[in-house]
């Protein structure tokens, strides 16, 4: 039975693995191609999701999110009309990027650690501005307590409308609200696909 190799030989075996530009190259490019294959999924979770299609459909489109009794989301929360609401989280969401921050000898090979630099709710929430409420945000508010007043709500095609597809009519109650999963969500999931990577641990920076 051969001898088990003493400490000072595994730690010269393990120094020149960790060093090995070879080796080192290759798991950069696993990890790195694992990262752009999980973002790009996420990004395209993003374009597809019902609230994002129903937002950039603006005033004319459908409510495809099923969160209305009548009208959109586009008209309901009031964002004028010709604006896309959602481009600047688009464009926000699609700079997420992973960097490299160290390297180690684990018991079963490389473990790395990756910094994922991605926008925070905080940062998400401030580039969503509710169009008649100053200092608000209409992400947070969907994703959150909801958005008040549905029982206000009148969808009708209107040039007195800030959408040109939602009236408030002060005459009804303004009970309900309109709240709906997003965003927040799929940044989970896009961090739990980010944990299966191979060989490796997530440092969060958002959350």
């Amino acid at each position: 039975m051969p001898k088990p190799l003493n400490n000072s030989i595994k730690a010269s075996i393990n120094k020149q693995l960790i060093n090995n530009k070879q080796l080192i190259n290759g798991t950069r490019l696993l990890i790195e191609k694992q990262f752009k294959t999980i973002h790009a999924k996420f990004m395209a979770d993003f374009e597809s999701h019902p609230v994002t299609r129903e937002l950039r459909g603006g005033a004319g489109s459908s409510n495809i999110s099923n969160s209305l009794p009548q009208g959109n989301l586009f008209g309901f929360i009031g964002f004028s009309a010709g604006t896309d609401p959602v481009e600047d989280i688009q464009k926000m969401l699609q700079k997420t990027d992973i960097m490299l921050k160290n390297r180690r000898m684990g018991t079963s090979g490389f473990v790395w650690t990756y910094i994922v630099t991605s926008p925070s709710l905080k940062d998400l929430y401030a580039a969503s501005p509710m169009p008649w409420a100053s200092g608000s945000s209409w992400l947070r508010e969907l994703e959150g307590r909801g958005i008040p007043n549905l029982g206000q709500y009148m969808y009708k095609r209107s040039s007195s409308s800030r959408s040109g597809a939602g009236v408030q009519n002060q005459n009804r109650s303004g009970g309900g609200r309109v709240r709906v999963s997003y965003v927040k969500q799929l940044l989970q999931e896009f961090e739990q696909n980010l944990n299966a990577i191979q060989a490796s641990r997530v440092a969060r920076s958002y959350f």
